[in-house]
C-alpha cells in the first residue's frame, strides 16, 4: 500500500472517530516534510477543547486510537500526526520560550542545571533540537520516569544531578560533542 492511501486511511478513520464524538470538523491534510503528514482538525473553539484536552493529553489520545486503527487494518504505516487548530504549533513555540528561559539561565550563571517541566516523548524530542540549533555550548538530557519525565538544561560537561544516560530515545548528545572529544584525545597522543 503506498503512502498516499496511508494517508487517505487515517484521515477517513478520523473523521468517522469525529462523525461518532458529533463533531463538525474539516480534517486538512498538510505534508510536515517528505515522510510526515499532519491532518489538521478544524472546528469550533468549543469541540477544539474538548478534543485537545488538558496539556493535549485527548489530542495524544485521539492520535493513538487512529494508529491502532490503521495497525489493526494491516495498512502500511507511515509518520503523522493529529492537531487542532494549530494547538502543536501554539505548544511549539510555548516550549521553545520556556526552554529559552531556562538556557538563558544556565548561560547566566543563575542555575548550573535548569529542570523544565514534565513532557511527552515528542515535546522533549522538540526542545532537545531547539536547545541544539539554538544553544550548542549547552546540553538537555531527560531525567525521571513516566509522566514525571522532563528535560534538564546545563553546560556541556557538567554532571546531570546524578542522572542522565539512561539509553531513552528521546535523550540528546551532540554529534559535535563526541567529535570534539574524539579530537581531544587525538591531540593528546601525539
Amino acid at each position: 500500500m503506498n503512502l498516499g492511501q496511508f494517508d487517505d486511511n487515517a484521515k477517513s478513520y478520523l473523521e468517522k472517530i469525529l462523525a461518532i464524538l458529533d463533531i463538525e470538523a474539516v480534517v486538512i491534510e498538510e505534508g510536515i516534510d517528505e515522510t510526515t503528514t499532519c491532518f489538521r482538525i478544524d472546528c469550533k473553539p468549543d469541540d477544539a477543547r474538548m478534543l485537545i484536552g488538558r496539556n493535549g493529553q485527548t489530542l495524544e489520545s485521539l492520535q493513538f486510537i487512529v494508529r491502532q486503527m490503521i495497525k489493526s487494518n494491516a495498512i502500511e504505516q507511515g509518520h503523522f500526526i493529529v492537531d487542532v487548530l494549530d494547538y502543536r504549533g501554539r505548544r511549539r513555540r510555548t516550549l521553545e520560550e520556556n526552554a529559552k528561559r531556562g538556557a538563558v539561565a544556565v548561560l547566566n550563571g543563575e542555575q548550573e542545571h535548569f529542570p523544565l517541566m514534565p513532557m511527552s516523548a515528542y515535546d522533549r524530542r522538540l526542545v532537545h533540537n531547539y536547545l541544539q540549533e539554538n544553544f550548542p555550548e549547552l546540553e538537555s538530557g531527560s531525567q525521571g520516569e513516566g509522566e514525571e519525565r522532563h528535560i534538564v538544561i546545563s553546560f556541556k560537561g557538567l554532571d546531570g544531578e546524578g542522572g542522565e544516560a539512561d539509553g531513552e530515545d528521546d535523550d540528546f548528545v551532540s554529534d559535535d560533542e563526541g567529535a570534539g572529544r574524539e579530537a581531544e584525545l587525538k591531540g593528546s597522543e601525539s
